[in-house]
C-alpha cells in the first residue's frame, strides 16, 4: 500500500462505542496475561494478611483486571476502525497498519488502560502527587506491538516497579497493615500517573498528534468515559460550563462582540494536522467594565457560538471557563503550578482549538507596587506573565481567551500582558438598548402580558438611562416583573387538562403588567439604590471617623506617657 493512504489517521466518523459488559471482555485472559506479569505476587509480597490477600489488595487487583479487559476491549475495536479506514482507500492490498498507526493504537489501548486504572485507584486511597513521567526510552517500542502483547509488557513494568519501590520505601515494611495496603495502592497510582505523562508527551507534542486531531473528529465513547483525541472525560460530565446564551441576546456592547466573534472564528481556522495559523493573531482580548454591565454574559455568548461554528465544521473545540476555585491553593507553589496544568494540559494540550474566558482576572494577581506580595502571588504573576508572553504555551492561534476585570487595579507591567486587546464594555446605554434588554430578551417568555406594543416602553428604557442602572439591576427587576406575572394558584381543573388547555389556563390566570407599572419599579430600584449607596458612604464615613479618633488618643495618650517618663527622668536625676 502506499505510504500516503496508510499514514494517514482515522478517517470515517463512524462512531465507536464500547459497553461495560457484565461478565467483562476476556477476564479469564486478562487474569492470565497479570498472573503471568507476576503482579499479584509483587502485591502480596508487600501484604501478607492471614488468608492471603486483604479486602483492598483485593480490590486492587479487581480494578486491575478490569482496567485492562476494558483496555484491551479498546485496542481490538480501535484497530478494526483502522482497518476499516485503510479498507476504504480501494488498494486490494491486505491492510498492514504502517509503523506510526501501530503507535496510534498502542497509544489510544494505554491511554484507556491508565484512565480507568487512575479512576479506580483513586478511589481507594489517596492519589500521589506526582512531579515526573516514565523515562520514555523503549516507549515507541512498546506502545507498536500487538495489543495484548503491549498490555502484558505493561503489567510486568508495573510489577517491576512495585519491587523497585518495595525496596526504598519505609511504607513498604512498614509494620502496619494498613499503611502497607495504602502504599500498595498509591504506588501503582503513581506508576499509572507516571507512565500517562509519557504517553501524553508523544500523543500531544509528538508524532502522533496528527491522530488526536483526527479521533477527536469521531465520537468514541469507552464505558462511561467519551474520548476527545486522546483526552477523555465522563459521560455525566457537561460539555461546557457556559450559560445557554446567544450572540442575539446580548444588548450593547458591540464593538468587543465584533471583536470576540472575529478571535473565535480565526482560532477556528487554525490548521490542527499543520499545527499552524494561517493569520497572525493576538489570541487575549480584555474587557474593562463596571460590575453588571455584560462582560460575563457577553463572554458566555462568544462561547457558545465559537463551539456552534466548530460543531458545524467538524472542527474539534473546547470551551474552558477559568475559576478561581480552579486553581487557587493555600499551599506554597500551588496556585501557580495548577494554573501551568490547566493551560498546558486542558488548553493547549487538547487535540482540537480552544477558547478560555477567565473572569475578574485582576482579582487573581496582587500589584507588585504594594510592599507585602507573598511569594505565592509573586509566581501566580510569574505563571500568567508566561501565559500572556507565550513562554508557556505558543501563541500561535489554535486558542484564545477573553478576559475582564471591574477595576485596572493590576501594576503596569500584568496590565501591558493582559490589555494587549483591551475595551471598554459598558453594556445597555440608550432607551432603546434598556427596552430591547427588558421587553425583547430577559421577559421574552411573559412577553404578552407586559403589552410589548405599548409605544411608552421607551419611556420605560428612559428611566433605566436616567437611574444609570447596570444591566444586572435590569435583570432584577425583570425577575420581579416575572414573579408578579405568574403569582397566581392553579384551579383544580390545570390538573386535569391537556397541554393546550394548560396553557390556555395560564394565560387567563397569568397578572398584566403596565408599562407605568414597569417604569415605577425602575424608579423605586433606583430609589433603593441610592438609599444603599448613602448608607454604605454614611458607614465608610463614620468607620473612617472612628479610625481617626481612635489615633488621635493613641497621639494623646504617647504625648501624655512621654511626658510622664520625661518629669520622672528629671525628678530622678535631680534625687
Amino acid at each position: 500500500m502506499s505510504s500516503a493512504l496508510t499514514d494517514a489517521p482515522l478517517q470515517s466518523p463512524t462512531p465507536i462505542t464500547i459497553e461495560s459488559a457484565a461478565g467483562g471482555y476476556d477476564r479469564p485472559g486478562t487474569r492470565r496475561l497479570l498472573s503471568e506479569s507476576k503482579l499479584p505476587t509483587a502485591i502480596h509480597k508487600v501484604v501478607r494478611a492471614p488468608f492471603g490477600h486483604t479486602v483492598l489488595t483485593l480490590r486492587t487487583l479487581d480494578a486491575l483486571v478490569d482496567a485492562f479487559d476494558v483496555a484491551g476491549q479498546a485496542g481490538q475495536a480501535i484497530h478494526a476502525a483502522l482497518m476499516e479506514d485503510i479498507a476504504r482507500t480501494g488498494n486490494l492490498a491486505i491492510p498492514e497498519p504502517t509503523r506510526d498507526q501501530r503507535l496510534f493504537l498502542g497509544a489510544f489501548t494505554t491511554t484507556v488502560l491508565l484512565d480507568h486504572l487512575e479512576g479506580t485507584l483513586a478511589e481507594l486511597a489517596p492519589s500521589p502527587k506526582v512531579e515526573s513521567d516514565l523515562e520514555a526510552d523503549g516507549l515507541e517500542e512498546l506502545l507498536e506491538r500487538e495489543a495484548a502483547d503491549m498490555l502484558g509488557r505493561v503489567a510486568v513494568m508495573a510489577s517491576k516497579y512495585l519491587q523497585v519501590q518495595a525496596k526504598s520505601k519505609p511504607e513498604a515494611t512498614d509494620p502496619k497493615l494498613e499503611v502497607r495496603e495504602q502504599w500498595i495502592v498509591t504506588t501503582l497510582h503513581a506508576f499509572a500517573a507516571q507512565l500517562h505523562g509519557a504517553v501524553e508527551r508523544l500523543t500531544h507534542l509528538g508524532r502522533l498528534r496528527p491522530f488526536g486531531v483526527a479521533l477527536a473528529k469521531r465520537r468514541v465513547n469507552v464505558g462511561e468515559r467519551r474520548y476527545e483525541g486522546f483526552r477523555a472525560r465522563m459521560g455525566g460530565e457537561p460539555v461546557t460550563d457556559l450559560k445557554p446564551v446567544r450572540v442575539d441576546d446580548i444588548v450593547g456592547n458591540a464593538d468587543y462582540i465584533e471583536a470576540g466573534l472575529k478571535l473565535a472564528r480565526d482560532v477556528a481556522a487554525f490548521d490542527l494536522e499543520a499545527g499552524t495559523s494561517p493569520k497572525q493573531i493576538n489570541p487575549v482580548l480584555f474587557g474593562l467594565g463596571r460590575p453588571g454591565c455584560g462582560k460575563t454574559i457577553t463572554a458566555h455568548a462568544i462561547g457558545n457560538y465559537f463551539l456552534e461554528y466548530c460543531r458545524e465544521r467538524d472542527i474539534p473545540a473546547r470551551f474552558k471557563v477559568i475559576r478561581r476555585t480552579d486553581w487557587a491553593s493555600a499551599y506554597q507553589n500551588a496556585s501557580a503550578n495548577k494554573l501551568v496544568k490547566i493551560f498546558k494540559e486542558e488548553i493547549y494540550g487538547f487535540d482540537g482549538v480552544v477558547g478560555v474566558y477567565w473572569p475578574d482576572i485582576d482579582t487573581a494577581f496582587a500589584s507588585r507596587s504594594s510592599g507585602d506580595l507573598r511569594m505565592e502571588e509573586k509566581n501566580n504573576l510569574g505563571a500568567v506573565f508566561g501565559i500572556f508572553d507565550g513562554t508557556l504555551i505558543p501563541k500561535d492561534g489554535k486558542w484564545f481567551m477573553m478576559c475582564d476585570a471591574n477595576f485596572m487595579q493590576m501594576d503596569e507591567a500584568t496590565r501591558s500582558r493582559i490589555a494587549q486587546n483591551p475595551f471598554t464594555v459598558t453594556g445597555p446605554t440608550t432607551a432603546e438598548d434598556y427596552v430591547k434588554l427588558m421587553r425583547d430578551v430577559m421577559l421574552r417568555d411573559v412577553k404578552r402580558f407586559v403589552h410589548p406594543e405599548d409605544p411608552r416602553w421607551v419611556e420605560a428604557g428612559q428611566a433605566c438611562v436616567d437611574s444609570d442602572l447596570s444591566g444586572r439591576n435590569v435583570e432584577s427587576i425583570c425577575n420581579n416583573i416575572r414573579a408578579h406575572v405568574q403569582d397566581f394558584e392553579y384551579p383544580n381543573e390545570y390538573f386535569k387538562a391537556d397541554l393546550d388547555r394548560r396553557r390556555q389556563i395560564i394565560d387567563e390566570f397569568s397578572k398584566r403588567v403596565t408599562v407605568d407599572d414597569v417604569i415605577e419599579r425602575v424608579q423605586q430600584f433606583a430609589e433603593f439604590q441610592r438609599e444603599a449607596e448613602d448608607k454604605a458612604a454614611k458607614d465608610r464615613f463614620e468607620r473612617e471617623v472612628q479610625d481617626m479618633v481612635r489615633q488621635l488618643n493613641a497621639g494623646r495618650e504617647a504625648t501624655e506617657r512621654a511626658a510622664a517618663a520625661a518629669k520622672m527622668a528629671i525628678l530622678g536625676e535631680g534625687g
